[in-house]
């Protein structure tokens, strides 16, 4: 793990950086930049010891940013359009200029995502070689946005003489953040509601817990950085697929989920992990430990079995 480093960590509130947060903090000074939407949120990361600075991807200022950081996570992002060029001119734009910003750290760590990848056959394990092309059915923009935004990272970085590790996000969950798809299922289950699942075929993902995303957050991904970008899948070690996580859900809780079919449902992709082991090894957290953990977390008393 890092430390005695200055560290910046876009969406420091989030699902996948917030872990990343608390765990670096211990022994570097971390500023979270965000656009704190939530007062409560700001509030949480500076009694973490974490300062807070109100930053919006979308307006491409910097300003209020130091420029002397020595690592970055990158992980804001602009999800939910259909917007293709506004998608694009907030992460591809926002993502170069804020490198450019920050151009005399060591290290720059831009989260990306498997949204990237062109669909292939559901069991297929996605390498990072394979075809990029994908479109999500509740976003349209986004696998689009982080295609460009992962060129002009990779532009930037030889520009700029930047290590930069591009990390391509599979399904990751915790206590932190929305808690990810495993809690959007169970709450989904709680409150009695059907899952959406696709009508013609299942769907597979690699799932990799919060304690995973901190340890190889806070010092792997900055140590395997390069010129040109290391890219590597960011995923746990297991495939599961999306009944598979609801029937454990249900195992755990006593609750039997409910399916219904639906063209919008969650699209996962399995990881092919052989670049991310040969790189900085195996996770430590198997899948139904993580998800244990994070129902215990997240809904106390919830987990009724042994």
């Amino acid at each position: 793990m890092l430390s005695d480093k200055k560290v910046l960590i876009t969406g420091a509130t989030g699902q996948i950086a917030r872990p990343i947060a608390e765990r670096l903090v211990q022994d570097n000074e971390v500023w979270c930049a965000a656009r704190f939407t939530d007062p409560e949120l700001k509030d949480e990361v500076e009694r973490l010891g974490i300062r807070p600075v109100p930053w919006d991807l979308a307006a491409h200022d910097n300003s209020h940013l130091p420029a002397d950081f020595t690592h970055v996570v990158h992980s804001a992002a602009f999800m939910l359009t259909d917007d293709h060029e506004e998608a694009i001119r907030v992460n591809a734009e926002g993502a170069g200029l804020l490198m450019e910003h920050c151009r005399t750290a060591e290290a720059f760590v831009l989260v990306s995502a498997f949204a990237v990848y062109k669909e292939q056959d559901p069991r297929h394990e996605y390498a990072e070689g394979d075809p990029l092309g994908s479109a999500t059915a509740y976003a349209t923009a986004y696998p689009i946005s982080k295609i460009a935004t992962e060129g002009a990272v990779r532009a930037a970085a030889r520009i700029l003489d930047l290590p930069v590790t591009i990390a391509r996000m599979n399904i990751g969950y915790g206590a932190a953040g929305h808690g990810g798809v495993p809690v959007q299922y169970f709450d989904m289950m709680r409150r009695g509601v059907a899952i959406p699942v696709l009508p013609d075929r299942e769907t597979y993902g690699s799932p990799i817990s919060e304690d995973d995303i901190a340890t190889q957050g806070s010092g792997p991904l900055f140590d395997i950085a390069s010129v040109p970008a290391t890219i590597m899948n960011w995923a746990g070690d297991d495939v599961v697929s999306a009944t598979e996580l609801c029937d454990f859900l249900g195992e755990l809780s006593g609750i039997t989920p409910q399916y219904r079919e639906d063209e919008l449902a969650y699209v996962f992709f399995a990881s092919d992990n052989a670049r991310r082991e040969s790189l900085i090894g195996r996770c430590d957290v198997s899948w139904r430990d993580g998800v244990r953990k994070t129902i215990e977390a997240r809904f106390p008393g919830a987990v009724t079995a042994a």
